[in-house]
């Protein structure tokens, strides 16, 4: 994709209109319960552009050795949302505010344990240096644009949880397995860029389980 930048900024413009047909279930929490976060879907412009990823640190409490994006609680002390996400990207992968080009932003995400997380997309200095802090990072991945925006990459699992069926979706690269609320953020962008090609999405499903 020649121009990648404008085209995933236009593809988060769509995502906020655009009716997919697939939403991921999982929502729950109500208003007076809910956490607001950011994360960072970060994007180095190279050759062949990656989506930064983090390993988080299996000493914390929430989400222990999942793949995750840079991010966490937006704070008063944040100016806004995308603001939130760069400084988190910074504390958890050194990723210097400057390097970072803010495309736009997906649609929130609202997970059941209570956080409503504002998915922020990104372009990164191809050269800009990176590195987990060890505390709640501790490995980056890099996972090429080109996969992440292929629906044959993707998997979802149907499961049943008190009478609801919650759609997990699931993608792997280089032995990691990234799933959950990840997944899902990537899947809407991938489904919004395609949306805007006149492409088809269609994710393969595996066995049910529950």
């Amino acid at each position: 994709m020649r121009d990648w930048p404008a085209h995933l900024g236009a593809a988060c413009r769509h995502s906020h209109v655009a009716d997919t047909g697939e939403r991921d279930a999982r929502r729950g929490p109500t208003a007076a319960t809910i956490k607001h976060a950011a994360v960072l879907i970060g994007i180095r412009d190279a050759p062949e552009p990656t989506i930064i990823l983090t390993q988080r640190s299996t000493a914390l409490r929430h989400h222990p050795g999942q793949i995750s994006f840079p991010g966490g609680r937006i704070e008063a002390f944040d100016a806004s949302p995308q603001e939130a996400a760069c400084r988190e990207a910074f504390e958890e992968i050194g990723l210097a505010r400057h390097a970072i080009d803010i495309l736009g932003e997906l649609p929130e995400y609202t997970t059941v344990t209570g956080f409503s997380i504002r998915p922020v997309v990104a372009r990164v200095a191809a050269e800009a240096m990176i590195a987990p802090d060890g505390i709640e990072a501790s490995q980056l991945i890099e996972l090429p644009l080109a996969r992440a925006l292929c629906a044959a990459a993707y998997r979802f699992q149907r499961i049943e949880r008190e009478g609801q069926t919650y759609r997990i979706y699931s993608i792997d690269h280089a032995g990691h397995h990234v799933w959950g609320a990840t997944a899902s953020m990537l899947v809407t962008l991938a489904r919004a860029s395609a949306a805007l090609e006149s492409r088809s999405f269609t994710i393969a499903s595996e066995a049910k389980t529950g």
